[in-house]
């Protein structure tokens, strides 16, 4: 893909919220703990919306290949974003 701006940001964002977020529920923030988790988890939806298309988009990847990383994007949330985005970009 040629624009990967909105990616690249949307990822490095939600992965930096959902860190700061715990870590100030760790030390017993909640108040702004809260607000940095939800705003981690709304980035991560968003980075997922534009795997997904991206996935879809791809004409490298067969049918099946794409089926299964849209499924682990879902499936599993945070890890199968770290994974995407560090090994699973690189073919597409």
């Amino acid at each position: 893909m040629k624009n990967n701006k909105p990616i690249h940001i949307s990822f490095i964002s939600a992965l930096l919220f959902s860190i700061i977020g715990t870590l100030l529920k760790i030390n017993q923030y909640s108040d702004f703990a809260n607000s940095f988790l939800v705003l981690g988890l709304i980035l991560t939806f968003i980075f997922i919306i534009l795997s997904v298309i991206e996935i879809s988009k791809s004409k490298k990847l067969s049918p099946r290949e794409k089926m299964l990383w849209t499924i682990g994007l879902i499936v599993f949330l945070n890890i199968g974003t770290i994974i995407y985005y560090f090994i699973g970009r690189k073919r597409i």
